[in-house]
C-alpha cells in the first residue's frame, strides 16, 4: 500500500481517533459513519461506508445479492480500523523528521556510483562477521575508489558506527547522499547527517561545535582557531578543554601567541592541555624556557680521572632544588602521579622539564653538534638516572614527533629484549613510541630488528612488535616475516606448547601482510606437509590474505 496524499499525519491521527471513538460508545448508542480520505485510501474507505451510517435491513441474515456487497455497521467498523491501523504503520515519520524538503532530497541522485557486486559480496561477508576486522580497509578502499555503500547496507552499517566511534572516520566518506539523508531520520545516527557548517558553530549543541571544529581544522586550521578565540571567553570549562584539543590537528607555530594566552585560563584542565601543545612546538616561547632550565640539571661533562689522552664523555644530573613557579606555569606538575609511586617529587620534574625540552638543544647550548641520539642513550646506559633521562626524552619525541629520536629510543627498548614495555610512566612505553613513527619508518624499524637477528619470528617480542604494527607493512617486512615463518616451519615442524602465541598471531599478521605477497603466501603453504601441525594456522592465514586480495580487486575499475 503506498503512502499517497492523505491529507498529512494530523489529519489521518484524527481519522483513526474517529474509529477508535465509534468503538468506545457503541454502535447502538451511536451510528458510525466512515471518515473520508483522498486518493487511494480514500477508494478503499469508500467500500465500507455504503450501509455504515443505516441501520440493517430487518432480515439481515438474508444472503446479500453478490453483484451488490454490503457490509453491516460493525464489520464497516472493523474494516475502517484495520485499514488505518496498517496505513498509519506503513512508514509514516513525524512530519518535522520527513519534510519535503527532505523527501526531495532523498530522490536526488548520489554524488558517488555504488560499489560493485563483487565489492557487495566481500561487504556481506565482513558484515556476516566472518572477516569482521577488515571492515576497516574495505570502507577505506572504497572512499579511495570514491563510491559509496548500496543502500541495502546503510541501515546496519549506521549502527556499527553508532556503537563504534572508531570507525565513523571510514564510515562517513562512503554515505553518500542517501545515507547522509537517512542518518538524519533516526536520533541514533545524528553523527552521520549533513555535516555542521559555521552558522552551526554559533547556534549548534557543543557536540556539534566540536565536529565542526574538527572537520575545519584539517582543511582550514586558521579559520578554526579564530573561530575559537572569538567565543572563548563564553565558553564552559569542559567546553573549552574539549574545543582546545581539536588543535593537535596541524598544531603549528600560528597556533602559539593563542596558547600562551590559554595558559592564563581558570581551568586546571585547560591550562594542562595548553602546556601539551606547547610543548610540541620546539620554537613556542615555552619550550625555549623549559630549555634554560633543562641545561641547568643535564650536562655532558668528562671523567678526567680515568687517565686516558682522550677522557671519555659522561652525563652529569642535577635534579632540580625546588619547582620554579616559571616552571609550574609551563605545566610542570609539582607531584608525581600514584601508578608511579617509586618516582620522587625531584625527578618526575627533571622528567617533566626533559620532555618539554626541544630536543635539537641536546645539539647546542655547549653540547657537541654531532652527539646523536643514540649516543646519548649509550651515555645514559646505567646511569643512576637512566630511566628518568630515557621516559623524559621519550615524552619529548612523541610531542615533538622527532622520527630521528623515536627510532633511538625504540632501539634502546628493544635492545632490552623483554615485552615489558614501561618504566615509569604506562603511556611512554614501546607502543607509544612505535605509533609515533610514520608508516614507512615503522616498517624499516621493525624490518631491521628481524634482520638484525635480536629476535626470532617465534619470540614474544618480535611477535608483540609485528602484532601493533599501525599500518600496512612495507614489501620488505612482509617479505622478511613470510622468509622466517618459512624457516621457523623447517626447523620445528611439530610446534610445542609454546609455539601457541605465533599460531594465533598468523592471522593477525594476514591483516598488515602487503596482498602482492599472496602468491609467495600459498607458496609457503605449499610447501608444508598435509600432516604439519602448522597447516591450518596457515591456511587461516591466507584464507584472510586471498580475502584481502579480492576485497582489493574489487574496488579496480573494470
Amino acid at each position: 500500500m503506498g503512502l499517497d496524499n492523505v491529507d498529512n499525519l494530523d489529519n489521518l491521527d484524527n481519522k483513526w481517533q474517529t474509529v477508535v471513538a465509534a468503538a468506545l460508545v457503541g454502535l447502538e448508542r451511536q451510528p458510525f459513519t466512515c471518515p473520508t480520505a483522498t486518493g487511494k485510501l480514500g477508494q478503499l474507505l469508500a467500500q465500507f461506508s455504503e450501509y455504515s451510517s443505516e441501520q440493517l435491513p430487518e432480515h439481515s441474515s438474508e444472503q446479500l445479492p453478490k453483484q451488490s456487497p454490503k457490509q453491516s455497521p460493525e464489520a464497516s467498523l472493523l474494516l475502517t480500523a484495520a485499514t488505518l491501523a496498517l496505513y498509519r504503520r506503513a512508514g509514516w515519520l513525524p512530519e518535522s523528521s520527513l519534510s519535503s524538503q527532505q523527501s526531495d532530497k532523498a530522490a536526488l541522485p548520489s554524488d558517488m556510483p555504488r560499489c560493485s557486486v563483487r565489492a557487495v559480496a566481500c561487504l556481506q561477508q565482513i558484515l556476516r562477521g566472518q572477516y569482521a576486522q577488515c571492515l576497516p580497509e574495505w570502507l577505506t578502499l572504497a572512499t579511495s575508489a570514491r563510491q559509496r555503500v548500496p543502500e541495502l547496507y546503510l541501515p546496519e552499517l549506521l549502527d556499527l558506527g553508532r556503537q563504534q566511534r572508531g570507525l565513523r572516520a571510514a564510515l562517513l566518506p562512503v554515505l553518500g547522499q542517501r545515507g547522509r539523508w537517512l542518518a538524519q531520520q533516526n536520533p541514533d545516527w545524528s553523527y552521520a547527517a549533513e555535516l555542521p557548517t559555521e552558522e552551526n558553530w554559533e547556534t549548534g549543541s557543543a557536540s556539534v561545535r566540536l565536529l565542526y571544529l574538527l572537520e575545519l581544522r584539517g582543511p582550514n586550521p586558521d579559520r578554526a582557531r579564530a573561530l575559537l578565540q572569538a567565543t572563548w571567553s563564553q565558553e564552559a570549562a569542559s567546553d573549552r578543554a574539549k574545543f582546545l584539543e581539536t588543535l593537535r590537528t596541524g598544531l603549528s607555530m600560528a597556533d602559539e601567541p593563542f596558547l600562551m594566552e590559554v595558559l592564563n585560563d581558570r581551568s586546571r584542565e585547560v591550562r594542562r592541555i595548553a602546556a601539551d601543545l606547547l610543548s610540541g612546538l620546539p620554537e613556542s616561547r615555552l619550550c625555549q624556557t623549559v630549555a634554560d632550565y633543562a641545561t641547568r640539571y643535564l650536562t655532558l661533562t668528562t671523567d678526567a680521572q680515568t687517565g686516558q689522552a682522550e677522557p671519555p664523555q659522561c652525563l652529569r644530573v642535577d635534579l632540580p632544588p625546588d619547582l620554579d613557579p616559571v616552571l609550574i606555569r609551563c605545566g610542570i606538575e609539582p607531584k608525581p602521579p600514584k601508578r608511579s609511586a617509586n618516582l620522587g617529587e625531584k625527578a618526575w620534574w627533571l622528567l617533566q622539564i626533559l620532555g618539554a625540552t626541544p630536543l635539537n638543544t641536546w645539539h647546542t647550548h655547549g653540547w657537541h653538534q654531532d652527539i646523536t641520539p643514540a649516543t646519548l642513550m649509550q651515555l645514559a646506559k646505567h646511569h643512576e638516572w637512566e630511566a628518568v633521562l630515557l621516559e623524559g626524552w621519550a615524552l619529548a619525541a612523541t610531542r615533538q614527533q622527532n622520527a630521528v629520536w623515536l627510532e633511538a629510543l625504540l632501539a634502546r627498548w628493544i635492545a632490552k629484549g623483554t615485552v615489558a614495555r614501561t618504566v615509569l610512566l604506562p603511556e611512554l612505553g614501546l607502543e607509544a613510541l612505535l605509533d609515533g613513527l610514520p608508516a614507512d619508518r615503522q616498517s624499516a624499524v621493525l624490518t631491521g630488528f628481524l634482520q638484525s637477528g635480536q629476535g626470532g619470528i617465534a619470540d614474544s617480542l618480535t611477535i608483540w612488535l609485528l602484532r601493533h604494527s599501525r599500518e600496512a607493512w612495507s614489501i620488505d617486512l612482509g617479505e622478511m616475516v613470510l622468509e622466517q615463518l618459512e624457516v621457523h616451519f623447517g626447523d620445528h615442524p611439530a610446534p610445542t606448547n609454546l609455539a601457541w602465541e605465533l599460531r594465533s598471531a598468523l592471522k593477525e599478521f594476514a591483516r598488515f601482510m602487503p596482498v602482492s605477497l599472496t602468491g609467495r603466501a600459498v607458496e609457503l603453504q605449499a610447501r608444508l606437509s598435509h600432516e604439519s601441525a602448522w597447516r591450518q594456522s596457515v591456511e587461516e592465514f591466507l584464507s584472510l590474505l586471498q580475502f584481502r586480495t579480492e576485497m582489493e580487486q574489487s574496488f579496480r575499475a573494470e
